[in-house]
């Protein structure tokens, strides 16, 4: 009996789908309407680069949400996009500016996990047109859910994840400060 060949182009694709797979996000364990319940619009900022248009960013939260405790408190960051971005160059900013944060924070920052958030990014992320809404919701103790104009892309699991990925536009050391106040309508 004689065994199927492979070509190389085969099984280098067969080698990545077997690499990818522990990756993978978790599936969203809510609903666009359940993620938002009871959240409340806190502030909002239009993001510009080199004077062109990015984002429109928006902040909800609970009642009770306190700034200083962000990654611990229920919460939803949307970016509404004002152009035309490849979901994998979103990915790679996202993990990219989170890495300097962790650098200016102090937070211990592990390749082998920031590689897997960078994966994980990748395989959630969809290219984005002008008018989309990409939408992270931080739900403690279950991790951070996306959804892509209210259709659930995935979770991605842990308090260090959510830490940094929303300490992008909330952490006192924002590299976007104004943002920061913005969104915290400070």
């Amino acid at each position: 009996m004689r065994t199927p060949h492979l070509s190389r182009r085969e099984c280098l694709l067969l080698g990545l789908a077997c690499a990818a797979s522990p990756l993978r996000a978790q599936a969203p364990n809510v609903s666009w309407r359940e993620a938002l319940a009871r959240l409340q619009s806190r502030g909002s900022h239009h993001f510009k680069y080199w004077g062109l248009s990015i984002y429109h960013a928006e902040l909800q939260v609970a009642a009770d949400f306190d700034a200083q405790r962000f990654a611990q408190q229920r919460l939803a960051l949307s970016l509404t996009y004002a152009r035309s971005l490849k979901g994998m160059a979103i990915a790679d900013r996202s993990v990219s500016e989170m890495q300097a944060l962790a650098q200016r924070v102090g937070h211990t920052w592990v390749a082998a996990q920031a590689a897997q958030w960078q994966s994980q990014l990748r395989a959630l992320i969809p290219d984005v047109q002008a008018g989309d809404r990409i939408t992270g919701v931080n739900q403690p103790k279950l991790g951070t859910t996306f959804f892509f104009n209210q259709a659930p892309l995935g979770t991605i699991e842990g308090p260090d994840f959510a830490a940094l990925f929303f300490g992008l536009w909330l952490s006192p050391l924002s590299p976007e400060p104004a943002m920061r106040q913005a969104l915290l309508a400070s």
